[in-house]
Order: C-alpha cells, then sequence, then structure tokens
C-alpha cells in the first residue's frame, strides 16, 4: 500500500543506532492523530501540488510546528534548526548567513509560502533568515534540481510554509523567553517575545503574528566573547535587534471552491555592537572592543537583514474539472554586510516581482485510471545590485536585471497497488542585462580590482528533465528513484565582479561569461519503510555539473566541471507509549576539475562539501503534562587536501554538541527550559574552521540556558 497506518510517534527527524546499523534511516513522514484509524500523511509541495509523502519520488523532509518550536526553543536560528532535522542538509553555521550551508554538496532554493528568497544573480547567502521561527507552520525540504520550480535551485528547495488561520472565531497566543551564556549572565542574555491572533469568521479568516528580539553578547565555552561577525564579513546574530510580523486574510466564495488570499511578511535584523574581530591567538579568532580596533575597522552603516515580501493567490478547485492556483508576488530587500581589513563595507539590493500558475487536470478518463496532468507557466523579474557601504552607495559589481518565464508539465500515472510514476518538463528562457560600470571591485587594496565593464544582454535557454518511480515493493517498504536537473546563473554578478577584460580588450564583456552558467544533473536511489514502531529511509545519491561554482584561493569565482556523491537516512524507532529515539545520518564527497581544461581533479572545499553529520535523539514524555527531549549533533573530519590548503580548504576538526529541552504545564501555559550545549564544548563550527581565514576562526557560543513562558487564550 502507498501509505498506512503511522503511530504518532514517528516523526521525520532523527536517526536511531539501531537503524543505522541495518542501513536504514529516517524517512520524512508524519502523521496527525485521528483517534486510532487510519491517518492521513502530511503533504508537500515539492512537486507544486499537495502529494503525500509516502508518494513522492524524491527524497523529502517535512519538519512540523511542534519540532519548529522545540528546536527554536534552544536556537532560533533556522540555519541550525535545519541542520538538526533535516539530513543532507550542512551543519549550522550558528550565524546569520548560510553561506557554506548547502544541501548534498550544491546551493538551494528558498521560498516562503512559494516566494522565492534567495538571490542567484549576486549570492547573498539570507535566505534562511528573512522569517522568524513564530511564524512558520513547517518546513519542506525537497532534495535535488528543482526542474519543477526552477530559477536558482540546483541542489534543492526549502519552501517555508506560514501559520495558518485559527478555525475558531478567535483564538490568540503569547509567549516570552529569555536565553544567556552561562559563562556570562547579564552581557550574553536574549529577551524575545511574540504574539498571534487569528480566527474565522464565516467565510473570512484572518492571522497576524508578530515576535521581537533583542540579542546580546556571546561567549564560547571557555567565557571570552566571541567577535559579533563570526564568519568573516557574512553575519551575526551577537548584539541584533530583530523585529518580524505575518500578516494573512482570506475568503473562501462559490462554495468553498474558490479561495483569494493575502499575504504579507516583513523582517528587520540589525546589529549594532561595540565589539569587532581582533587577531587570532591560540588558533582563535579574538573579539576587541571598536575603540581598540585598527582603523576602518568600525562599519560605515549597521549590518543587518530588511525584508518584505507579498503575495495574493486565487484557487479555483473547479475549473473545468482542473484545480487552478494562481500566485502574484513581490519582494523587496535590503541587506548590509559588515566590513573587514580587506573588502570594503558592502551590501545587496533586490527586488522581484513574479506569477507562477499551477493547474491539475485529472486525465484518468482517457489515460490510465489516477492520472493527472500538472501543468503551467511562471515569470520572474529580478532586479539586484551590489553597492559599497563605505564609498556612498557606488556600485561594485554591475547591476543585473533578469526577465525569467517557463512553462512546465508533469504527468503522474499510478500503476495500481505496483507503484506510481512521475515524470515532466520545464522549458526555461531568462534574459539577462548587464548595466555598464566605470570600476568593479570593492577591496581595499587590490591591484587586479577596477576594471570597467561594458553594458550587454544575454539570452539563456534550458529543457529541465524529472523522471520518477515509487515501486510498493510490501505493505511497508517502497522503492524510490528519480532523475532530475536544474539550471542556474550561478552567482553571475560575483563572476562580474572580479572579471578581467579578456586579450586585446580595455574592458569586461558580460558576452564573454555567457557560457558559465551552471547545469546539474542529479540521480537518487532510497527505501522508505513504514513500520508499527520503525519509520525509516536511506538514499544514496550522485550528481554532475557543467561550471559548478566556488571561489578560488583569492576569492575569485572559478567555474569547473564537478561530480558530488553520498549518502543520507533518517529514522525514528518508537520503544514505548512514552520514549521515543532517533537521528539523521549525512555523508557527501565531491571533485572538480583542478583547470577548467584539466582532467585532473581536486577535492571540492568545504564551502561545498561538509564533514560527515549524524544527529541523535532520545524524547520522553513521562506524563501527559511533561516532555522533554535531549539530542546530539556529531560533526566529523574533513582534512587532507589534494591542494595546499586555500580558501574553504581548512581541516575540519571533529566536535559533538548535547541539547536538552523539557516543556511542562504550569498554570493556564506552559512553562519551558532548554540548554543548548549542554556539556559547554569549546569547538569551532565546521564552516568556520573551512574558511581558513583568519576573521573566521571563531568558537561557536558555549552553554545557554533558556526559560520560556507560553500561554494559548
Amino acid at each position: 500500500m502507498p501509505y498506512t497506518y503511522q503511530p504518532k510517534y514517528c516523526y521525520p527527524f532523527a536517526v536511531s543506532s539501531l537503524a543505522l546499523a541495518a542501513g536504514l534511516s529516517a524517512g520524512a513522514v508524519a502523521a496527525q492523530e485521528s483517534d486510532g484509524e487510519t491517518l492521513e500523511p502530511v503533504v508537500v509541495s515539492g512537486d507544486r501540488t499537495e502529494t503525500s509523502v509516502s508518494e513522492t519520488t524524491r527524497s523529502v523532509s517535512v519538519i512540523d510546528r511542534e519540532d519548529i518550536e522545540r528546536q527554536a526553543s534552544v536556537d532560533s536560528n533556522l540555519s541550525s534548526i535545519l541542520a538538526q532535522t533535516v539530513p543532507g542538509m550542512a551543519p549550522s553555521t550558528e550565524a546569520l548567513t548560510n553561506f557554506g550551508q548547502t544541501i548534498r554538496g550544491r546551493k538551494f532554493l528558498v521560498l516562503i509560502d512559494g516566494i522565492p528568497q534567495s538571490t542567484p544573480l549576486r549570492d547573498a547567502s539570507r535566505g534562511l533568515n528573512t522569517i522568524a521561527p513564530s511564524s512558520i507552520e513547517r518546513i519542506e525540504v525537497v532534495r535535488g534540481g528543482t526542474s519543477t520550480y526552477g530559477f536558482g535551485g540546483a541542489g534543492g528547495l526549502i519552501n517555508i510554509i506560514t501559520k495558518e488561520p485559527s478555525g475558531k472565531g478567535f483564538e490568540a497566543y503569547s509567549k516570552v523567553s529569555t536565553r544567556f551564556d552561562t559563562s556570562d549572565l547579564d552581557e550574553s542574555a536574549d529577551y524575545e517575545t511574540e504574539h498571534r491572533v487569528s480566527g474565522t469568521q464565516g467565510r473570512f479568516d484572518y492571522l497576524v503574528s508578530a515576535s521581537y528580539a533583542d540579542r546580546g553578547g556571546r561567549f564560547d565555552g571557555e567565557g571570552d566573547r566571541i567577535p559579533p561577525d563570526p564568519l568573516a564579513n557574512q553575519g551575526g546574530l551577537a548584539d541584533t535587534e530583530e523585529f518580524s510580523v505575518l500578516a494573512k486574510g482570506g475568503i473562501d466564495f462559490d462554495g468553498g471552491d474558490q479561495r483569494l488570499e493575502l499575504m504579507i511578511n516583513h523582517y528587520e535584523n540589525e546589529q549594532d555592537s561595540e565589539f569587532t574581530f581582533g587577531p587570532v591567538q591560540d588558533g582563535t579568532t579574538t573579539a576587541i572592543p571598536l575603540d581598540q580596533a585598527p582603523a576602518g575597522r568600525a562599519p560605515a552603516e549597521n549590518p543587518g537583514t530588511e525584508n518584505t515580501a507579498g503575495r495574493i493567490t486565487y484557487r479555483n478547485q473547479d475549473l473545468l474539472g482542473s484545480d487552478l492556483r494562481a500566485t502574484a508576488y513581490g519582494l523587496d530587500q535590503e541587506i548590509v554586510f559588515g566590513n573587514g581589513p580587506t573588502f570594503l563595507q558592502s551590501g545587496n539590493s533586490q527586488e522581484k516581482y513574479g506569477l507562477r500558475t499551477t493547474i491539475d487536470t485529472p486525465i484518468g478518463e482517457v489515460f490510465f485510471p489516477g492520472s493527472s496532468l500538472t501543468w503551467g507557466f511562471d515569470y520572474l523579474r529580478d532586479e539586484t545590485d551590489r553597492v559599497v557601504v563605505e564609498a556612498g552607495g557606488t556600485s561594485s559589481s554591475p547591476g543585473l536585471e533578469a526577465d525569467a518565464a517557463a512553462a512546465f508539465t508533469q504527468l503522474e500515472v499510478p500503476t495500481g497497488d505496483k507503484g506510481l510514476l512521475r515524470m515532466g518538463l520545464r522549458y526555461e528562457t531568462i534574459g539577462l542585462d548587464v548595466a555598464s560600470l566605470d570600476r568593479n571591485g570593492a577591496r581595499r587594496q587590490n591591484t587586479r580590482d577596477g576594471f570597467p565593464v561594458q553594458s550587454g544582454s544575454l539570452r539563456f535557454n534550458e529543457m529541465l528533465l524529472n523522471v520518477g518511480a515509487v515501486m510498493y515493493a510490501t505493505d511497508q517498504l517502497d522503492v524510490v528513484t528519480n532523475f532530475s536537473q536544474g539550471f542556474s546563473l550561478a552567482n553571475f554578478g560575483r563572476t562580474l565582479r572580479g572579471a578581467r577584460p579578456k586579450a586585446g580588450s580595455t574592458a569586461v564583456d558580460p558576452e564573454d561569461f555567457a557560457s558559465e552558467v551552471q547545469t546539474v544533473n542529479q540521480l537518487e536511489i532510497g527505501l522508505r519503510y513504514y513500520g508499527e514502531r520503525l519509520t525509516a529511509s536511506t538514499f544514496v545519491f550522485g550528481s554532475k555539473s557543467e561550471n559548478g561554482t566556488s571561489f578560488d584561493n583569492n576569492l575569485s569565482i572559478r567555474k569547473r566541471d564537478e561530480e558530488i556523491w553520498g549518502i543520507e537516512g533518517q529514522a525514528d524507532y518508537r520503544i514505548n507509549g512514552a520514549n521515543e529515539i532517533g537521528g539523521t545520518f549525512s555523508w557527501s564527497e565531491g571533485v572538480r576539475k583542478r583547470t577548467a581544461s584539466s582532467t585532473t581533479k581536486v577535492r571540492l572545499p568545504g564551502t561545498r562539501i561538509p564533514p560527515l553529520k549524524v544527529t541523535g535523539y532520545w524524547q520522553s514524555q513521562p506524563t501527559n503534562w511533561w516532555d522533554n527531549r535531549l539530542q546530539a549533533t556529531y560533526v566529523g573530519n574533513r582534512t587532507e587536501f589534494d591542494q595546499a590548503p586555500g580558501f574553504g580548504e581548512g581541516d575540519v576538526d571533529e566536535y559533538i554538541v548535547f541539547d536538552l529541552t523539557s516543556r511542562f504545564d504550569a498554570g493556564p501555559g506552559k512553562l519551558g527550559v532548554s540548554v543548548r550545549n549542554l556539556l559547554d564544548n569549546d569547538y569551532k563550527p565546521a564552516i568556520n574552521q573551512a574558511f581558513n581565514i583568519p576573521s573566521s576562526f571563531a568558537n561557536a557560543s558555549g552553554r545557554r540556558f533558556g526559560l520560556s513562558y507560553e500561554l494559548q487564550w
């Protein structure tokens, strides 16, 4: 059977040692209680329509609201939440950025209710920090090329689904919390609050959710202050103020067959710190007061992110027998990075608007019974610019304007009780206009920078294919295979920022780089098991790409052919009615050509390929008013590069981190207690070690204690 009873304890979030020993790991399957009867599975939107997880032909993870809230009590950074719960996801950056955090060694596309947050034209790596966790209902992670969504998701898709209005007439929720490092209770304290109201009145429903955070400094396991920007100038969470608000409203009509919905999400994060990074001492980047720092170290403008996104969605569930969804959306994003001794302080400016349509048409009467055809078209307008804050907002790379359009179709064919086939095509066409620029680059001291860039227009066309199948081997075991393709301009703005003119020319011509777009082919094969106590899955995967994007030792973009392969998994095992264990497992490796024309291959850097990652948990609910969770994250070594280590090729030493959460009824609400880094381990996050530059050797936070109280009213 494609989906049978799923015990309420079988959530999709971790790996048991028993399952790993058996070669299995967790399935991305969750269920909802229904008085002991057969339960409906969680649905995902990775295929543009609502599909039960058991019927997907891909490796998928669904992180539900309960697990998001539990993980956010330990660390509210989505980078950490996803690293803990999703196999194939690289370890957390523990910073404001997701630079260097990949899915299966490749960049991913982030959506919020279908609105793209990623910036593929000029990567800013802030897609996971444009919404507060308190506004999220669930997160759907689809691994592999996103040929059904396109426009930049070569490695996978992270679709963030916002909270839904309550079905009651009125419902409200409030929460207050604090967190602090045990080594410095005063200067490390965070204060957070979130509130939500929602309801349904007849055909109308609404929701407003708002949160605010005031964060202090961060201190490592030795009690030393961590630089506020711990990963070079990529952005940190220490000494920040954060505000987020989500508003939704909808109306049903035509007996519920039609619906119109409006959503707006606004997110602000600003860092105002009296500290900056100092010299490296005993292998660790120190934090020093700004008034003791070298000249030029103080930022000209406070680093931060301001992101506003909105959409209006129309749905008609019976349009000539088809189900139509049409969404018009827009996004305005401003990002200011930190500064450093080499690069001038810069920022990203981005505006997007677009249209996405999906039509699901049953064709079982003219084709195989139960078959359906999903089809539609997409449009995206993306305007991106990179400015030098210290130089009064002048551009450091040419402004880019992209008009992208795509048409797609996907066929789903059930084969009775034997399985399901799914295949689709997507044709993308992207027109890119490049503005002229007097001088590219933004470094303080580097004679290589400063070349003019001439204007130009480029056109890219690509046909993308996805083919997948699920075979129901038994009532409890599925065999899954999928081939997918991805296509991306792959940080085209960064390429032009550091480009030199071709021989015989005095200016950079954008058309000289037209061939450097990235294409990815990925194949995955896996097993999914649904048992009475054990839910598990494991996938092996491999991908090849032309013009894969990485940085060289001078932080310039290099495009090389690449190969990546690996294995990942996830499992959950219900011991009894009160106890459950589980975890995730992720390992990958990759190589690229040493030079564009060489046949010699070298390992991909740590900014692309993470070390081995294993997570595990024990969850216990001794009574119906008290639940606890002990979890661990192990990150392995990754050393011995084939060449002299450069940027992204630093040796990564292993570390393990334990976290604890506990929540119990207290009066009319719930009291929560959390401890991050329970054993107060002193370590550096994997990406900090891999960066291999002086400003990145910052330690992670030591033991952090959290206390919260929440009330539904």
